[in-house]
């Protein structure tokens, strides 16, 4: 049987994937997404796909999927610097995934369009310290990594957008700034939640 996303209790899909470039990794970029994939008997696999396949389809240029994917890792892995085309490195995303998953996956209608513009006032108002830690980064900069994200909740996801949001506030906040903004993220009555991220557990977590 095939687990519900919403039975996924820590990070999932792209967001879930940065996570594992902020720290130490030794393979190739390519060997990491294999690895990541393969991990819980490939668990993961569909919302990796499913929004590797959304940005590709969605309106946002390559500058600003370039914008997000370092943003989101703290520039463990610039994918700019390193001379990949934004969308060819999710064309290589998804091209793991698909040889995991045998066959093209039906990409299921977006939900938590009802939020968007909740997601969008938040992102709006962590504004000030994302853009702070992004100063501070020691690894660099992303600058204007609030226009891509708005553009992502807008046209395209407002879950996928809210899931980067959080893991840019993550990777990229210096440890001077509060917790209160590091947690900025949060919606801020978890009774509006949509389903996809009232059960996101790690984004609530402490």
């Amino acid at each position: 049987m095939t687990q519900e996303r919403r039975d996924i209790w820590v990070d999932y899909g792209l967001s879930g994937l940065t996570r594992w470039f902020e720290g130490p990794w030794e393979n190739g970029p390519v060997d990491v997404v294999a690895e990541v994939s393969d991990g819980s008997g490939g668990l993961y696999v569909p919302t990796l796909w499913r929004d590797s396949q959304r940005l590709l389809d969605s309106s946002l240029t390559s500058e600003e999927i370039a914008a997000l994917w370092p943003a989101a890792t703290g520039l463990n892995y610039d994918i700019d610097r390193a001379r990949v085309d934004a969308r060819d490195w999710l064309q290589q995303i998804r091209e793991v995934c698909h040889g995991r998953l045998g066959q093209t996956p039906v990409l299921e209608p977006v939900v938590g369009w009802e939020l968007r513009e909740i997601v969008l006032a938040e992102i709006r108002q962590a504004g000030p310290a994302l853009t702070a830690g992004d100063q501070f980064n020691p690894y660099g900069s992303v600058p204007g990594i609030v226009p891509p994200l708005e553009h992502l909740v807008s046209e395209t996801d407002p879950d996928l957008g809210f899931r980067l949001f959080l893991r840019a506030l993550k990777a990229c906040s210096p440890s001077s700034l509060s917790k209160a903004d590091l947690l900025k993220g949060r919606v801020a009555s978890r009774r509006h939640w949509p389903p996809c991220l009232r059960w996101c557990q790690w984004a609530r977590a402490d």
